[in-house]
């Protein structure tokens, strides 16, 4: 049974842990039935988000998918510290409850992808960037959330938390793709922008204090690291795809030898009766 290609983008149904997501991608990427999927779905557009009132002011990411089947998917990106519980993650998402600032103890990070059904309705936009042109994939996305997760899988409060998680995805793509931010966003973006810098503290931040000040020289790093992943698997991609051909071509081979192994045994067949017909005509 053929899958939908929302379930090819995460690879189960709702969630996923970024490093499983990201083999899943590869996988499929790679793969001769759902390799076309994940070239054809493109991200159009991403949203940095916190959420509205809630304790912790949790920062995540939204990507807006385009398929090429025409369908529109969302995916949400996020940091947790251990002791989220993916069995209450749907009833998580909905409520955007985030356990990601109760500890000031360096724990596990746990990096999540969700499926959603669109925007966020009620949480503040802290950048919007459209990107329909700019021909980024959603496995381009996927080794960007990896790199950032790989350069420090340990939730540190003060450091590396949900802050400096969705803004480093962004930035890596941004600083990969060299595309630029647009901040003059729709009307509804500007609202919730405008109320932010009424009521609200900037991205980064937690009541008022920086937990997040972003670093030149480290999205630099992260975004060479990006392009080392990049081609890295591409070049698997490559390789996978050139085995396919070798094995078409080595069945075409075998189909024409088996061809020609027919005629030959068809003109024998053929010189055979010829022969036996010119016996009997002798010995009339």
């Amino acid at each position: 049974m053929s899958r939908s290609t929302a379930e090819i983008s995460i690879g189960c149904p709702g969630e996923a842990d970024v490093e499983f997501w990201y083999k899943h991608l590869c996988d499929s990427a790679a793969s001769a039935d759902d390799g076309h999927v994940i070239a054809g779905t493109r991200v159009v557009e991403l949203r940095r988000m916190k959420e509205k009132n809630t304790s912790s002011e949790h920062e995540y990411l939204v990507a807006k998918l385009s398929h090429a089947d025409g369908n529109t998917r969302y995916l949400r990106i996020e940091r947790f510290a251990e002791g989220y519980n993916p069995a209450t993650a749907g009833q998580q998402f909905r409520h955007h409850v985030s356990p990601s600032i109760d500890s000031f103890k360096t724990r596990p990070a746990a990096d999540m992808v969700f499926t959603a059904d669109g925007w966020p309705g009620r949480d503040i936009v802290l950048e919007r960037v459209d990107i329909s042109k700019a021909n980024i994939t959603i496995l381009d996305l996927g080794i960007a959330a990896l790199v950032v997760r790989l350069n420090n899988e340990d939730y540190q409060l003060l450091k590396r938390q949900c802050y400096w998680f969705s803004d480093m995805v962004l930035r890596v793509l941004e600083k990969a793709h060299k595309f630029d931010v647009n901040r003059s966003s729709s009307k509804a973006v500007e609202e919730d922008n405008a109320w932010l810098s009424q009521q609200f503290s900037p991205g980064g931040t937690w009541a008022g204090f920086p937990l997040h000040q972003r670093r030149k020289d480290h999205v630099d790093a992260l975004a060479k690291k990006f392009q080392e992943e990049y081609e890295r698997v591409h070049h698997q991609i490559r390789e996978a795809q050139e085995r396919r051909e070798d094995e078409r071509r080595e069945v075409r081979e075998e189909g024409r030898e088996e061809g020609r192994e027919e005629g030959r045994e068809e003109r024998r067949q053929l010189q055979a009766k010829i022969e036996e017909l010119q016996r009997a005509n002798q010995m009339k």
